[in-house]
């Protein structure tokens, strides 16, 4: 991008007491063996003229086009700093205001669209190579809707894929609202962790949370069925280290590695539809706050054997008027005690209405 202001080599010129002028820069050796005989001070710059200015800029180095911003003429700035008898001439090119205020919204612009595809601790060195992370502690999510291939062949795509469009929206505010970061959607897959890039004891709790609400969305009928078929979604979890980062710089992607991602898919695979699943790991974390039910023992390819829980909800004794997925103020007080961080607004509100706006085109 242009630069707004663009600086030029500054002219340095010495006057002594009779007025006479010597260089006392490089650049001002340069543009005083242009010209014959001994300037005066007066000659110099009795008229600063465009003419006289862009003398000073090719002397410094540094070619200046007649015309380098199209949309208006070239604006030029003359700051005379007397310092010690030493004169010094600096030149600036700037754009004109309209062209400086394109400048100002397209900068803005590359940063929102940034973050809305990287996180904000990626999207800010935007122009420089982003070091991978490594962290000890995370959980990551997956989500995947049930049979989804046999429902796209069978059906309208347009309206499979707005339904799809609105859980996938869903998601985004639940996970939002709980901290958990959207890392991508591939196909009809959603994935999000916790913990990262944002590091917290809470990363579990959180995301079991959001994916309790997440399933809730799912089954509260907000979509109608398509063709008889009813959504049904898959959500596993699983926690450990992870190593985050973007790869390329075309079209960055940042995504993360290692073997909680890897068991974290396998988790949701091997889980009930319209459930959320976790694993030994996870249980581990979260038991203080959820009930959970043994499902089954697994083997997966790169940990070897864990055992699967299903989440049915809060413990009895958390849940706000007997809602399973909404917290009291025991809730409240057992998280902010037990990891020394404010809870989630969200967990003592029940699914937002505005989650079922806009359904009306389906």
């Amino acid at each position: 991008m242009v630069a707004i202001l663009e600086l030029v080599e500054p002219i340095a010129l010495r006057v002594d007491a009779d007025g006479r002028v010597t260089p006392a820069s490089p650049a001002a050796a340069r543009w005083l063996a242009a010209r014959p005989g001994a300037p005066s001070l007066g000659a110099l710059f009795g008229a600063a003229s465009p003419a006289f200015l862009r003398s000073l800029a090719e002397s410094s180095g540094k070619a200046v086009p007649e015309n380098p911003w199209p949309e208006g003429p070239v604006a030029w700035d003359l700051s005379l700093e007397p310092s010690d008898a030493v004169l010094a001439v600096g030149v600036a090119i700037r754009p004109p205001r309209a062209l400086a205020s394109q400048l100002a919204h397209a900068t803005l612009l590359d940063k929102s669209l940034a973050l809305a595809v990287l996180p904000r601790e990626s999207a800010a060195p935007l122009g420089e190579r982003l070091q991978p992370k490594a962290y000890r502690e995370s959980t990551v999510m997956f989500i995947d809707a049930v049979q989804f291939s046999r429902l796209a062949a069978r059906v309208d795509p347009v309206t499979c894929l707005k339904q799809l469009d609105f859980f996938f929206s869903a998601f985004d505010q639940i996970t939002s609202a709980f901290g958990v970061e959207k890392l991508r959607t591939a196909g009809d897959t959603y994935v999000a962790v916790s913990g990262i890039p944002h590091r917290r004891l809470s990363h579990a709790v959180d995301a079991t949370f959001a994916a309790l609400r997440c399933a809730q969305v799912v089954a509260s009928g907000l979509t109608p069925s398509v063709d008889e078929w009813d959504w049904s979604f898959r959500i596993g979890l699983h926690s450990g280290p992870c190593i985050s980062g973007v790869l390329g710089s075309k079209k960055p992607v940042y995504d993360l590695w290692g073997d909680t991602v890897s068991v974290a898919s396998h988790v949701e695979r091997v889980g009930q539809p319209d459930s959320v699943c976790v694993s030994g790991a996870v249980r581990q974390l979260i038991e203080p706050f959820f009930s959970l039910e043994f499902m089954q023992t697994t083997v997966t390819r790169s940990v070897g054997e864990i055992e699967v829980y299903a989440v049915r909800g809060l413990l009895p004794e958390l849940q706000a008027d007997g809602q399973a997925v909404v917290a009291n103020a025991e809730f409240t007080a057992r998280y902010e005690a037990r990891f020394a961080s404010p809870c989630p607004a969200a967990a003592q509100e029940a699914l937002g209405v505005e989650l079922g706006q806009g359904l009306d085109e389906f």
